[in-house]
């Protein structure tokens, strides 16, 4: 699901100003983002903030189950939400292990 819809949103309230630095590579993804929806940067950057800022919340909330799920399997948090995640879709994790070269 994108971030940033397809086309613009009605006026909205202002808020404060706020300045970032951007690697190259985040500015030229963010700028290509900005010509194919139309958005102003700022409106842009005000919601991938509210977006970053509700998820993490979310993490938040799913944080004792992921911590949880991760230990009883011994796999990073990172995995444990993708594993999840992929659950909540119908998606079964399937682990797969390889020999090690030369112990086959």
């Amino acid at each position: 699901m994108p971030v940033l819809p397809s086309r613009k949103r009605t006026p909205g309230s202002r808020g404060r100003s706020v300045a970032v630095r951007l690697s190259p590579e985040v500015a030229e993804r963010l700028r290509v983002r900005l010509t194919d929806t139309g958005l102003r940067q700022g409106e842009a950057i005000g919601r991938l903030l509210e977006f970053a800022l509700d998820l993490e919340m979310e993490i938040q909330d799913l944080e004792p189950e992921l911590s949880c799920h991760a230990a009883n399997r011994s796999v990073p948090i990172a995995r444990a939400l993708v594993q999840l995640a992929g659950r909540s879709l119908g998606i079964e994790a399937m682990e797969v292990y390889a020999p090690i070269s030369g112990h086959a």
